[in-house]
């Protein structure tokens, strides 16, 4: 430490003395001496600094006629140092010092000549001056002289003489010539590219202070040129750069704040250092501080001053700042929404070779924005973007491939490009691959590739590629199929607004697609036998004993159907059934009457977990059935039913319960809160016509599940067509076919005549009582006409013999005008005479399935078209009259099934006359 203190006194003491003697010899008038006693004060060498005085000096000294002199006296006016700012007499001293020979004032006097520093800008006159500073060995006439050779300033660009300039500058000891020497190898610039050299001259340049050569080492660094890649070198080298005022430094610092690159994330950091470098003038600074405005990144979140600091980086050249300020344009970010303005700004960035503004002008070529559409325009842009390794680029070059826009169609390319954009990382890309291996353009169809990158885009956020995937799993294409994925998915992607994903929501909550299994809830217990930990629903899977169950109904039938649906591990939650302990029933509350008992509403206050997750709600309906204190054969007969065709799409039982008061059983079903078919179409005239098409295609699904289990359902009206809606989502309604109380096997006959709702009565079953199922198909053609005009068919007759022998002769409800003919075909055809003309149940599910999916994805089809002219015909029907008024209803036209009358049974075909006398 004592010799350090001694070497700085002892240079401190040869300073002072160094100036007393040029002040001795400065004031007995020697130029030289004056000059460096000028360079004294100006740099507070041996004495105070003193600009003041260092100006006086020099101007003694530039006036004896000293070269140096006088060039720092040009300085000092051009830079305000000790004087006022005088650019003219900069010029006019530089002037004076150059003619004389000084190579430091030959290489000003270019500058001046270069920028117009008191003097015309004259760039040939600049050439000149810089390189006969550059003869004359001065190392920064030489770094200014390749740099004319480099831009071809006053002198016809020449990048290898430029090389041969920047190495002699670099040779020199200029830290700025290293610097462009260094940029010159990393990019091949007038010589071979070689990375190394490149890093070794950065290296030079930034150990000897220079800013850019420090901001260009940190870019080695940062991305292995040269050298092998440490991101913490590369940050400390950012920051030496950014505070020693370099502003390319600054923005290089601000982005590892901002992505967390050799430090710690900090966008508060990150926004201070774009703001230095944006203050300073650097337009990419400006562009990255825009960006941190436009995302609120260390800041709060401006869209207004985003597009001011995109105004200045695009007016300051910076052509991804033009790209950012064509997309304020088009998106109305921070200023009115001007698509022309877009498009001239997407131009100036595209021409200044930036990829992303080539992109985003294909972009606007491709669909007209701020242009007039040109899809050869387009196309080309696309290329451009695409060959300079935009993503985007790449991707959208593969779409125009892919669909002949604006070229000739080839999947080969598409698929090629698709592929480049998709190992980039591009979301779309990788989206549009995964379509291309699944739909075999371009490439061998491969499924799992397809759900490999359907996986990567949903990954990477994209809305289209989430809906994919969901699509992937919802059918197990490329993986195993799982329903809860695929909801999760669609549900991303529909609130990413993608049209497919939303409608795939609504698929899934229509049909209660649903995610819960009864095991998920079910825990082992330990048998009492064998004592393993492998009991479930009161059975040991291993000794095969079976406990008895702690509740009864008193009937070994009924407990025995209950146990059954219980035992079933892999039953879904509305297949399972329960004793309810009638107490356990609350707020108990009388709805209806039905063809064989009441109708009630009640609060399952014990209602399990696993079933209250699956519904959102405790509310249950109660079907107590007439005299029913003993079970009867026909009960047990409607139960057999019931647990046969258990499945969401028919009413499902949650249990069985006994009254104990009346001692009456009753069934437990799901509550379905919009009532039956008739009350919601009494209270939604207006339904629009995707509506009433979901409701066909929920009550066909369940007649399709009854009919596949080769039952016949023989009661179907609208009172057994219950209607509710997904978790208290009213958008999203359905109905569940219930009431299977006279449902029996097809091969089932019955002689104990017919009974049902009149219209809905098929007319083989009015004239032999042979119920079929094409007898509920009958039925079926009735229910879509209801649907479809929201009446009661008849009702303005009573539901008589005379109706019947009407109905056997062919007599239908009337048509309204205006359906659509598609479905006035498809119900004629259900409604027809012959029973061996009615589609089946499978048949009339499919084309409902076809008219929803068209209407949902493609609204151009030819039925698609039909429906939507027939809802614009409710509309315009609506205007003219009152669409809410009740209809005029005959007191006998009942929607409650009851036994026909005697004379009903003895009604026979050859009882009528087709004549109609």
């Amino acid at each position: 430490m004592e010799n350090i203190c001694s070497n700085e006194n002892e240079a401190r003491n040869i300073e002072e003395e160094e100036f007393r003697q040029y002040l001795k010899s400065a004031e007995g008038g020697d130029s030289e001496a004056q000059f460096n006693l000028g360079r004294h004060y100006s740099n507070g060498i041996g004495t105070t600094k003193d600009e003041e005085k260092a100006f006086q000096w020099y101007l003694k000294s530039a006036e004896g006629g000293n070269l140096m002199g006088q060039c720092n006296l040009g300085y000092s006016y051009q830079n305000e140092i000790g004087t006022i700012k005088d650019e003219k007499k900069a010029f006019q001293w530089y002037l004076k010092s150059a003619e004389g020979g000084n190579h430091m004032g030959q290489n000003n006097l270019g500058n001046c000549y270069r920028n117009g520093i008191g003097t015309t800008k004259d760039e040939s006159k600049a050439f000149q001056w810089y390189l006969k500073s550059a003869e004359g060995e001065s190392s920064v006439g030489q770094l200014n002289l390749g740099y004319c050779y480099h831009n071809g300033i006053g002198i016809t660009k020449d990048e290898e003489k430029a090389f041969q300039w920047y190495l002699k500058s670099a040779e020199g000891g200029n830290v700025m010539g290293q610097c462009n020497l260094g940029y010159s190898y990393q990019n091949g610039i007038g010589t071979t590219k070689d990375e190394k050299k490149a890093f070794q001259w950065y290296l030079k340049s930034a150990e000897g202070g220079n800013h850019m050569g420090q901001n260009n080492l940190g870019n080695c660094y940062r991305n292995g040129i040269g050298t092998t890649k440490d991101e913490k070198k590369a940050f400390q080298w950012y920051l030496k750069s950014a505070e020693g005022g370099n502003h390319m430094g600054q923005n290089n610092l601000g982005n590892c704040y901002r992505d967390g690159i050799g430090t710690i994330k900090d966008e508060g950091k990150a926004f201070q250092w774009y703001l230095k470098s944006a203050e300073g003038g650097s337009n990419i600074g400006q562009n990255n501080l825009g960006c941190c405005y436009r995302y609120g990144t260390g800041i709060i979140k401006d869209e207004g001053k985003a597009f001011q600091w995109y105004l200045k980086s695009a007016e300051g050249g910076s052509n991804i700042g033009q790209n950012n300020l064509g997309c304020c344009y088009r998106d109305g970010i921070g200023i009115t929404k001007d698509e022309g303005k877009a498009f001239q700004w997407y131009l100036k960035s595209a021409e200044g070779r930036n990829h992303e503004g080539q992109n985003n002008l294909g972009y606007c070529y491709h669909y007209g924005i701020g242009t007039t559409k040109d899809e050869k325009k387009s196309f080309r842009w696309y290329l451009k973007s695409a060959e300079g390794g935009n993503l985007m680029g790449q991707c959208n070059l593969g779409y125009s491939y892919q669909n002949g826009i604006g070229t000739t169609k080839d999947e080969k390319k598409a698929f090629q490009w698709y592929l480049k954009s998709a190992e980039g990382g591009d979301n779309r890309g990788q989206c549009n691959l995964g379509f291309c291996y699944r739909n075999r353009i371009g490439t061998i169809k491969d499924e799992k590739k397809a759900f490999q990158w359907y996986l990567k885009s949903a990954e990477g956020g994209n809305y289209t590629g989430q809906n994919n995937l969901g699509y992937c799993y919802s059918y197990g294409i490329g993986t195993i199929k799982n329903e809860e994925k695929a909801f999760q998915l669609f549900l991303k992607s529909a609130e990413g607004g993608v049209k497919f994903g939303q409608n795939a929501v609504e698929y899934f909550y229509r049909n209660e697609i649903s995610f819960v299994k009864k095991n998920q809830y079910k825990l082992e217990h330990r048998c009492i036998n064998c004592e393993n930990l492998n009991q479930l629903n009161n059975t040991c899977s291993d000794c095969k004993l079976e406990e008895k169950p702690k509740w009864t109904s008193g009937n070994c039938e009924v407990d025995k159907i209950i146990q059954m649906t219980q035992s079933d591990e892999n039953a879904n939650e509305w297949e399972i059934w329960r004793w309810i302990d009638y107490s356990k029933l609350k707020n108990i509350e009388y709805l209806a009457e039905g063809g064989f008992g009441s109708i009630w509403k009640a609060e399952w206050m014990d209602m399990p977990e696993e079933v209250f997750e699956f519904y959102k709600s405790n509310q249950v309906a109660l079907k107590k059935l007439k005299n029913s204190q003993e079970i009867s054969k026909e009960f047990l007969k409607e139960l057999t039913a019931n647990f046969q065709c258990r499945d969401k799409y028919v009413l499902p039982i949650l249990g069985l319960t006994q009254d104990s008061m009346t001692k009456e059983y009753a069934i437990v079903l799901r509550h379905m809160r919009n009532g039956n078919l008739r009350e919601f179409l009494d209270q939604n005239k207006l339904l629009p016509w995707i509506e009433r098409l979901w409701l066909l295609d929920s009550f066909i699904n369940g007649l399709k599940v009854i009919h596949n289990k080769e039952f016949v359902h023989r009661d179907i009206h609208p009172g057994n067509l219950m209607i509710t809606e997904i978790h208290n989502n009213s958008k999203y309604k359905f109905i569940r076919l219930g009431d299977l109380g006279l449902c029996r096997l097809a091969n089932e006959t019955s002689s104990s005549g017919a009974y049902g709702v009149l219209p809905y009565i098929a007319p083989e079953v009015l004239n032999k009582n042979q119920y079929s199922q094409s007898s509920d198909i009958y039925s079926v053609g009735i229910i879509m006409w209801v649907i479809s005009t929201g009446k009661r068919p008849f009702a303005n007759r009573a539901y008589d013999s005379e109706l019947a022998a009407d109905i056997f002769n062919g007599a239908r409800p009337k048509i309204n005008k205006g359906t659509p003919q598609c479905y006035i075909e498809l119900m004629e055809k259900c409604w027809h005479k012959d029973p061996s003309k009615r589609p089946n149940a499978e048949m009339i599910y499919n084309i409902s399935e076809d008219w929803i999916h068209n209407l949902l994805y493609d609204d151009k089809t030819e039925d698609s078209l039909m429906f939507l002219n027939a809802n614009k015909k409710m509309q315009d029907l609506n205007e003219d009259e009152d669409l809410s008024s009740t209809e005029t209803t005959y007191s006998e036209a009942y929607i409650t099934s009851k036994l026909l009358p005697s004379d009903f049974n003895n009604f026979h075909i050859d009882n009528l006359n087709f004549d109609g006398h």
